[in-house]
């Protein structure tokens, strides 16, 4: 019991973490923060398949394609977290982003893996009410933005629910709800996943950057921010499979959904965005805490 809450609190560390300390460095494009945390988290997954024993990985469609494809599925889920982190805040676009991804992986399930089978009445009332909440927060959170910016009159929502930023963040839950369905269906085991995966996310990232012509090349302090960023990405990742493999899949994604109070924390506190203690910054707290509950209901049904 005590190694699977050391091995929680250190996960939720590491994935409340990581993007905020790749967003450290400021003026880095984009694309080219992606390639340097895909290089960190591939090293990481390289050297972590290694001491493990460096066995159980092929290369045929379902053991190695499948896995990759999830990568290249996540790094674009990725890109569209900086833009959106850059657009409205840290912690409006982790509130957005983090129930989302809960609810859109429980509909692939519910859809592909028949996830659903054998509910109760009672447990689709509880389910539907947990969609409910996920709303609510996502709106609390998305009508912040407007307040931020001074918005009023009767089009404010409109602008507000269709703005860039919301849309990145919106776009963000679904891919990141959706990269790890590529590895279900290989069927292999969540280490010998780990590495294709792992590669797939930095040839997503390469592709990003190349097809944009976005610089790769940085100042060393600045590319060692980055990789590292990637590196406690990769720690994540790992921390992820051991407590899984522990508690069970439903329990360990909840778990990890609570890094969402670590991205908020740094994005009100650290990058004060928005300023702490104002109305706007007590609006994305609540609006996360109402998304995070409903999430947290979906995640343990699955």
């Amino acid at each position: 019991m005590e190694v699977s809450v050391l091995l929680a609190a250190a996960l939720v560390l590491a994935f409340g973490t990581w993007i905020p300390l790749a967003q450290l460095r400021p003026g880095v494009p984009d694309r080219t923060r992606l390639v340097h945390v895909a290089v960190g988290n591939a090293a990481f997954a390289g050297v972590a398949f290694l001491i493990a024993g460096g066995s159980g990985l092929s290369f045929g469609w379902r053991g190695f394609w499948l896995p990759l494809l999830g990568g290249v599925v996540w790094a674009a889920g990725n890109y569209c977290v900086f833009r959106a982190s850059a657009t409205i805040g840290l912690a409006r676009a982790a509130g957005t982003w983090t129930p989302l991804n809960i609810v859109v992986a429980f509909a692939w399930g519910a859809l592909l893996f028949g996830e659903l089978d054998g509910f109760t009445p009672d447990r689709l009332a509880l389910l539907g009410l947990a969609f409910v909440a996920v709303v609510v927060g996502v709106l609390l959170i998305s009508g912040s933005q407007a307040r931020t910016a001074g918005a009023t009159g009767p089009g404010a929502r409109t602008t507000r629910l269709r703005s860039p930023g919301l849309l990145w963040a919106v776009a963000a839950g679904v891919l990141w709800g959706s990269y790890f369905i590529p590895a279900q269906w290989a069927a292999t085991s969540a280490q010998a996943s780990n590495l294709p995966l792992a590669l797939g996310i930095l040839v997503g990232a390469l592709v990003l950057a190349l097809t944009a012509r976005a610089p790769v090349r940085l100042a060393p302090r600045v590319a060692a921010t980055q990789v590292g960023a990637g590196v406690v990405f990769g720690v994540g990742n790992l921390l992820l499979l051991a407590l899984v493999a522990r508690v069970g899949t439903g329990t360990g994604f909840t778990i990890a959904q609570l890094s969402l109070a670590v991205n908020a924390a740094i994005g009100i506190w650290v990058f004060r965005v928005p300023r702490p203690g104002t109305s706007q910054a007590r609006r994305v707290l609540a609006g996360i805490a109402v998304a995070g509950v409903g999430g947290a209901v979906i995640a343990a049904m699955r």
